[in-house]
């Protein structure tokens, strides 16, 4: 009978062991379970949080932009119409140096791509540089002595490139390459005049958006707004 009794102990005290151990474990996997919750918790907090400060620096961001923005005015339409009606430069503006162009490109037959050297390749047309007028005239005899040509050799001594004045300014918004123009075969006289027959350059076309759209029409080229605005 004794040895049944204490084969019943072992068994008894074998079960709450295990129970115990299955208790701890259970006891452990709980603890996990809320640790990952609890760190689930804290990162949703987190990331709402940066979301919530985000959001409200956005729409301060928007609120500002919408406070810069004015209200159109009938004036604001007077603005853009003078804008695209007229290019407030001089028709014919005063150079630094007395440049003819009808003794260059038309008695002399010079290539306008000569002096303005960036035509087909770049947005702008380019201007002579000192050292451009100088390639010609430090060898030709007969005008050096010209004052126009002598503030020539006057701006390389100094080091100083010739402040020519734009005869066109196109505003910011415009984008206008010479590059595709010229090689689409656009010809330089179809913007500029016959310049080879002007003493001193002038503007001759308007460029302004309704003349500039005439041409593109006539020669089936885009009339899509980005085609020539940013």
């Amino acid at each position: 009978m004794r040895g049944t009794d204490k084969n019943k102990e072992k068994e008894e005290e074998k079960k709450e062991a295990q129970t115990e151990a299955e208790t701890q474990r259970k006891i452990k996997s709980t603890k996990k379970a809320g640790t990952i919750k609890s760190l689930i918790a804290i990162m949703f907090f987190f990331f709402s949080s940066v979301g919530i400060i985000l959001a409200a620096k956005e729409i301060k961001n928007e609120t500002q932009y919408q406070q810069k923005i004015k209200p159109v005015k009938e004036k604001d339409f007077d603005f853009w119409k003078a804008v695209f009606s007229e290019i407030p430069f001089p028709e014919k503006p005063t150079q630094p140096i007395a440049f003819s162009h009808k003794k260059h490109a038309g008695e002399l037959g010079i290539d306008c791509k000569f002096c303005h050297y960036y035509v087909e390749k770049s947005k702008y047309a380019g201007v002579p540089s000192v050292s451009n007028c100088l390639g010609c005239h430090k060898y030709v005899a007969s005008v050096m002595q010209n004052p126009e040509v002598q503030k020539i050799f006057k701006y390389a001594e100094e080091g100083k490139p010739i402040p020519w004045v734009k005869v066109h300014d196109l505003p910011d918004f415009v984008r206008f390459t010479h590059k595709i123009h010229i090689n689409k075969g656009i010809e330089c006289y179809e913007c500029h005049g016959d310049v080879a027959q002007m003493d001193t350059a002038q503007r001759v076309a308007p460029l302004t958006m309704g003349w500039c759209l005439e041409c593109h029409r006539k020669k089936n080229a885009s009339t899509e707004c980005f085609a020539c605005h940013y």
